[in-house]
């Protein structure tokens, strides 16, 4: 083992948490910033020393919640440093995070969802608006990708391959590219829309605009319209939803319900559901699990023997909004 330079020892931490199926890449990247600040400032190869972790962490007026995350990100630099025979200095857990309490995400009922989408269809249309043209494939993408709706607004034309039935995100929330094979129905549906709504094809116009083809639609005009077509639905909005996210939410838990109903192993499935939601790691695609139990308890029952570590019993679980 040798690792003569930071950048050196960064390497092998970063190749280190991949090949143990960890993306890594936020974390590579303060780990770089590290690694520059340390070169920067004339720090000695060889150990890791307070001041030069101090300078870093609490030196540029960050958010008490990022320095927290990136104390985590340093301290596991430093253990790894002593593997290699560095002296490395740790920083303790320092700052104190205030979390704020949120109400469970919410998750919509099949029901909810076909009058959700009754609504998006059966709208008026307009000569001032072509909502009616770009909402109902827009929402379903949200629904059947569980995209975020950045990642949905910032997409071009050239982005779809109907040839593949896929749709490429690019440069998404974790600051990467995925490619994500949709269902041929969405497929057709998009072919379509696009015909109609683009008939002088430039690869990169945006795929869902206001009328400037150069600009995505806005996301308050998205939230707006979502409010409004929740009402239509006669479905309530309060202060822990529904919001354009639930969809999100929705896909997920409509998967995790599609692969528990047919006896798939859900922990072999689960990274697949992570890289293709964008997740930066397992967590936040387990988190789905504690969703699906407490809005679909006959999951719960088919998955406790597996994930009982993760998924609570419903019966036990003390205050949960559905």
């Amino acid at each position: 083992m040798n690792a003569p330079t930071l950048p050196a020892l960064v390497d092998t931490l970063v190749a280190a948490r991949r090949a143990g199926g960890f993306r890594y890449n936020g974390q590579e990247r303060v780990l770089r910033q590290f690694a520059e600040h340390s070169r920067r400032e004339g720090y000695a190869d060889g150990s890791i020393i307070q001041e030069a972790v101090e300078g870093f962490l609490y030196g540029r007026h960050l958010k008490g919640s990022t320095i927290r995350r990136e104390e985590i990100v340093l301290r596991e630099l430093a253990e790894h440093a002593r593997q290699f025979g560095w002296q490395a200095w740790a920083p303790p857990t320092l700052t104190h995070v205030k979390t704020a309490h949120r109400p469970p995400p919410y998750v919509f009922s099949d029901d909810e969802i076909r009058r959700l989408f009754h609504a998006i269809d059966t709208q008026t249309l307009s000569e001032m608006s072509n909502r009616a043209l770009v909402d109902p494939v827009l929402f379903r993408v949200f629904y059947a990708t569980g995209m975020r709706l950045s990642e949905a607004l910032n997409l071009e034309l050239r982005d779809f391959d109907p040839a593949r039935a896929t749709i490429e995100v690019r440069d998404g929330k974790n600051r990467e590219n995925r490619i994500l094979p949709v269902t041929g129905r969405l497929a057709a549906t998009l072919e379509t829309y696009i015909a109609a709504a683009e008939p002088h094809f430039e690869p990169a116009h945006k795929l869902f605009h206001t009328g400037d083809r150069s600009r995505p639609v806005d996301k308050s005009t998205v939230y707006n319209r979502f409010r409004r077509y929740l009402s239509d639905a006669d479905i309530p909005h309060f202060r822990g939803g529904p919001h354009v996210h639930s969809l999100r939410h929705g896909f997920a838990v409509a998967n995790l319900r599609r692969w528990a109903a047919a006896g798939a192993d859900l922990a072999v499935m689960l990274p697949y559901l992570s890289a293709y939601m964008g997740h930066a790691d397992l967590r936040g695609t387990q988190y789905y699990l504690q969703l699906t139990a407490d809005a679909y308890p006959e999951v719960a029952a088919m998955t406790q023997a597996r994930f009982g570590y993760v998924i609570p019993d419903p019966a036990k679980s003390e205050g949960v909004q559905r």
